[in-house]
């Protein structure tokens, strides 16, 4: 009986790992720049450690949002290559120069080369370039 009682506290207690969550698509804003996260492709998600959820229209905009904000999260996820599900953006590869929402260019795709790293260190670098001079 006792042992009964302790595994069911024990499963109780268990504190099961937050997945992702599938936005409302065509409705949920970017948490980044407030474009509506509708085409799956580009789409990416985190979970803050105060379990606070953010969606992306552009991984770029996740990498960016990031480093704006300095959050502590808990988990990141972005479309597997297929499409068809979440991936940890750790655990997939990259293509870039793709067309996406806000013009950083990567998509996860089972055949890429860019690791999440680059894909960071990428968005970092566009965000820090100058702005183009524009002719009066």
């Amino acid at each position: 009986m006792r042992a009964a009682l302790l595994m069911s506290l024990l499963v109780g207690c268990t504190e099961r790992a937050p997945g992702p969550e599938e936005p409302i698509w065509g409705k949920q804003q970017c948490a980044h720049c407030a474009m509506l996260v509708s085409e799956k492709a580009p789409a990416s998600q985190l979970l803050t450690t105060d379990g606070k959820r953010r969606f992306f229209d552009d991984l770029g905009c996740m990498v960016a949002w990031e480093d704006r904000e300095q959050r502590q999260v808990k988990a990141r996820w972005v479309r597997t290559p297929s499409g068809e599900g979440w991936v940890d953006p750790a655990a997939t590869k990259f293509s870039g120069g793709k067309v996406t929402p806000m013009d950083f260019g990567f998509l996860p795709d089972a055949q890429g080369t860019i690791t999440y790293d680059e894909v960071r260190a990428a968005v970092r670098n566009k965000a820090q370039a100058p702005l183009p001079e524009r002719n009066p």
